[in-house]
């Protein structure tokens, strides 16, 4: 029951954090970062119409679809967060804008929409317009990356967008908000505290092992490999570890073989023990 109530609160939490973002920074630029936002603002400059209120009409077609795709829990968390974005949205639209310069508000303007998309994902639910479109697309299609998908098709929007205002600095400014806005997005959804493998091709396994094990308290894994040049049969340890570790780890590995093979890359996620 706790899960279920802390997702609702990021989905809700998240469509707020989008409607701030667009409606007291965004929006008074004619600024966007795509989606039914994106077009709402043109609605509401073309038009006078409210922002939140287009968004929340555009939204409701898509809510239904999700419905069927995603399944009712998904789809009544999403709605919570749709009205959410449209609430802070009718309301922040009726602030003095945070700030007039262009750059500003495109970089903080992006990276809050972000920090609310990523929130309202995290709760197991969109904010509605084409995030949700994104993720009725990755349904179909799970290898593409979220934040990918949406640049495409934000893009288009604000291209759009661009066309409407006849200003190319629109757009100039809205692709930053755009490209903040997924970077932030992805950052917080696949984690900023990345962790570290290790692959160690060496002679002294055991005594590196036994450290790595009881110093670090960390484990490893033997492999059994071949050199091609040598035909010598050799051992590779493979060691996941913190980023903060490793420097550590690296330092006695040298201490213990000074001839050993050190391959370190970055693991984008570790699911597991330490973890």
């Amino acid at each position: 029951m706790k899960n279920k109530v802390l997702k609702y609160v990021l989905a809700i939490l998240g469509g707020a954090i989008v409607g701030l973002g667009t409606g007291w920074i965004l929006l008074p630029l004619k600024l966007s970062t795509g989606g039914f936002s994106g077009i709402a603002i043109l609605v509401h400059y073309l038009f006078n119409v409210p922002a939140g209120i287009v968004t929340l009409v555009l939204n409701i077609p898509l809510f239904l679809v999700a419905i069927k795709m995603l399944g009712i829990q998904y789809s009544f968390k999403t709605f919570a967060s749709m009205l959410s974005l449209s609430l802070a949205l009718t309301i922040t639209e009726r602030w003095s804008p945070l700030t007039s310069d262009l750059i500003l508000a495109s970089i903080f303007g992006g990276a809050i929409v972000g920090v609310g998309l990523a929130l309202s994902l995290r709760g197991e639910a969109t904010t509605g317009g084409t995030d949700l479109i994104a993720k009725l697309i990755q349904v179909k299609k799970p290898y593409l990356n979220l934040g990918e998908i949406l640049l495409i098709i934000d893009g288009l929007i604000i291209a759009i967008s661009s066309f409407t205002f006849e200003s190319i600095e629109v757009a100039l400014y809205s692709g930053i908000a755009v490209f903040v806005m997924t970077k932030i997005m992805d950052l917080i959804l696949e984690g900023g505290g990345y962790a570290k493998a290790m692959f160690i091709i060496t002679d002294k396994e055991e005594e590196i092992s036994e450290y790595i094990i009881n110093e670090v308290q960390r484990s490893a894994t033997k492999i059994e490999a071949q050199g091609i040049y040598s035909k010598k049969d050799k051992n590779i340890l493979l060691c996941v570890a913190n980023k903060r570790e490793i420097p550590k780890i690296k330092n006695k590995i040298k201490e213990i073989d000074s001839g050993c093979f050190i391959i370190i890359t970055t693991v984008t996620e570790a699911i597991g023990t330490g973890f």
